[in-house]
């Protein structure tokens, strides 16, 4: 038996109201966000590789991929069955992946130089206001980009989000926001040559990620957990998902 959310409840762990379903089945959705900048961040490049938006998108593509198998492998491991078309549907956004997304750094900026303002017009001081604007757009801007660089660079960071649907419901019985900063303690395992190479890097954080999600999922009451020890990091996952998907439903 599978239980989760009332639909509209949105709240992780402890969870106050659950519905049961009576088969161990779910529906996935794996999506990426095209958000990347640069290809670097993504793989591994070689010195005359051109940074465009074709080879990112199937950077992130490929990532997309690998966290969907993932999903499937640790389904399979648990014993819940990945079926289309079945009634509670888990849906994955990878919204973030190996840098710090523009739209973060500018709203960074945006604060400092609100704050700024702010600050000037609380003191009823129009000059002071401008002064303290302009300020705050210089600091925080060579704040924001020249950190956000540094940290894309030593860091792999990764935002996840995850959401359960159930039935035709549009809105989303649970859901949560994953926010990794690298995944490290998932790499230990592996040889220095492999915890360097950038890919790898990327999949430790959405692995992280992914650990999180069933974490959560647990919760809930009557969810399967794994059958026998977790794979290491870095271990193949089953290349064809068809071994665990169930009869078509009626």
């Amino acid at each position: 038996m599978l239980a989760f959310l009332v639909p509209g409840v949105a709240c992780k762990s402890p969870l106050a109201e659950v519905k049961t379903m009576d088969r161990a089945m779910v529906d996935l959705e794996v999506k990426v966000e095209d958000h990347s900048r640069s290809l670097k961040r993504l793989r591994a490049v070689q010195p005359d590789e051109p940074n465009n938006a074709p080879a990112r998108a199937v950077a992130l593509e490929s990532h997309r991929t690998w966290l969907e198998t993932e999903f499937q492998a640790e389904a399979k491991d648990r014993g819940l069955v990945v079926e289309h078309g079945a009634r509670l549907r888990v849906e994955l956004d990878i919204t973030s992946l190996g840098e710090v997304r523009a739209k973060y750094i500018l709203y960074g900026i945006a604060g400092g130089v609100a704050w700024g303002v702010g600050t000037g017009l609380v003191a009823h001081n129009p000059a002071l206001a401008v002064g303290l604007g302009v300020y705050e757009l210089v600091e925080e801007t060579a704040f924001w980009v020249a950190g956000s660089a540094i940290f894309g660079a030593y860091s792999a960071p990764a935002v996840v989000e995850a959401a359960v649907y159930d039935g035709a419901n549009p809105k989303a019985a649970w859901h949560a926001s994953y926010y990794i900063l690298n995944g490290r303690k998932r790499m230990l395992d592996l040889p220095p040559e492999q915890r360097s190479d950038r890919s790898t890097q990327v999949h430790g954080s959405l692995r992280v990620a992914l650990d999180k999600l069933f974490k959560d999922l647990e919760a809930l009451p009557g969810f399967p957990h794994r059958n026998g020890p977790p794979r290491s990091f870095g271990q193949p996952a089953p290349s064809a998902p068809s071994a665990q998907l169930a009869p078509a439903l009626p």
